[in-house]
């Protein structure tokens, strides 16, 4: 019975399109804040 080595990631596609949407969350997530601070004044 012979082992399978497998040196690369399985799913580097997958893993990317992950990383974009995370990244455009986080971005978007944090520009919403600072437009709700430019439109909403508090105090």
């Amino acid at each position: 019975m012979a082992e399978e080595k497998h040196d690369s990631f399985p799913a580097p596609g997958t893993f990317v399109i992950g990383m974009v949407f995370f990244t455009l969350f986080v971005l978007f997530y944090f520009l919403n804040w600072k437009w709700l601070s430019m439109i909403w004044i508090v105090g």
